[in-house]
């Protein structure tokens, strides 16, 4: 039962931090001597964020926002009252002067709000102004530090399955791939080749984007020395996955305009339908070290190492490569012209 308490806690962070520091922030407003201490839960509350760092670039745009909104209300308020025309013309003002220092739209937001708020409740509360700056600061420091001190959030582990399921997928189009090739890289069934190949790519953006999550949950965690390791590592593997990923789809490319040449032989399937098989088991080899932490050396096989080209192609690769994207690259840009031509 303890064990199971433990769990939810270092893995709900989100469920128990946000009530927990609205409470404790609550407290130290009310301690400080504020009139309005709800100002402070409601900072805290809207700066527990997924990741530590969205949570202080969060706290950081709010308490910013916060005191340029107060500053400009309060020097200029008493000269123009309160009315529509008055808080279109503050919070313009304000958004200038956001637009002119280059901060970010939210920051124009958090500003925006202030300068509401403050219009309307300066006149009939006097100290709400001083109140709304100290309350801010005090729940974005307690959500920060909530966030950063107790269990921060690690999605290492959410990376790394989305990593290895796409590791699976890449394996499985390598073999799928294969199939058609043997078969001749039929036309007809290289659409839905295209369309898997489509799907992947939006797999290995969700595999990339989880990871670049994971890497930020532990930008502020100064006692994950370990876990920012095994990002790097989980990093480095990314590329290989990413690099694996690329040559598929620029041979998948190429077999297409190979088959529509007219030139390509049942021999060439044969040869590329083995290479093909050869990948797909290289990268389900090598997919055992995500599943397998300690295992850290990955010896690739004696077939795979074989694929080479020919002697009497090795002058031939490089031009040929090189000519196969430039064609791509003059290819894109027609297609964007026709394109245009057609809208």
């Amino acid at each position: 039962m303890k064990t199971k308490i433990a769990d939810f806690i270092r893995n709900n962070g989100i469920v128990w931090k946000m009530p927990l520091a609205a409470a404790l922030s609550w407290e130290a407003a009310k301690w400080a001597g504020s009139n309005h201490p709800y100002l402070a839960p409601l900072t805290a509350i809207l700066c527990i964020q997924i990741t530590v760092s969205k949570s202080i670039q969060f706290a950081w745009q709010r308490v910013i926002g916060t005191i340029a909104g107060v500053l400009v209300t309060s020097y200029i308020a008493p000269y123009i009252g309160l009315n529509g025309w008055s808080i279109g013309l503050l919070m313009l003002l304000g958004s200038i002067i956001v637009w002119r220092m280059n901060l970010d739209h939210a920051v124009t937001i958090q500003v925006a709000i202030s300068i509401l708020l403050v219009l309307y409740f300066q006149s009939k509360m006097p100290s709400y102004p001083y109140d709304r700056i100290r309350d801010t600061v005090i729940g974005a420091v307690v959500a920060v530090l909530i966030h950063i001190l107790l269990f921060p959030p690690d999605s290492i582990n959410t990376a790394k399955q989305k990593m290895i399921r796409f590791a699976d997928h890449l394996t499985v189009l390598f073999f799928k791939t294969a199939e058609w090739v043997e078969d001749g890289c039929s036309t007809s069934k290289a659409p839905t080749i295209e369309k898997e190949l489509q799907t992947l790519f939006q797999k290995l953006h969700q595999a990339t984007t989880d990871l670049d999550k994971a890497n930020q949950s532990l930008r502020y965690n100064l006692l994950a020395q370990k876990k920012r390791a095994a990002i790097d590592e989980l990093t480095r593997q990314m590329d290989q996955l990413r690099s694996s990923f690329a040559n598929l789809s620029d041979m998948i490319r190429i077999f297409i305009k190979w088959s529509k040449s007219g030139n390509f032989s049942k021999e060439d399937g044969r040869i590329w339908g083995d290479h093909l098989n050869t990948l797909g088991l290289l990268v389900k080899n090598w997919k055992t070290m995500l599943d397998d932490s300690k295992q850290t050396m990955f010896e690739p096989t004696s077939a795979s190492l074989a694929i080479k080209a020919p002697a009497h192609m090795a002058n031939e690769q490089y031009p040929l490569a090189l000519y196969m994207n430039a064609e791509q690259v003059v290819q894109d840009f027609q297609k964007n012209i026709f394109f245009n031509k057609n809208s």
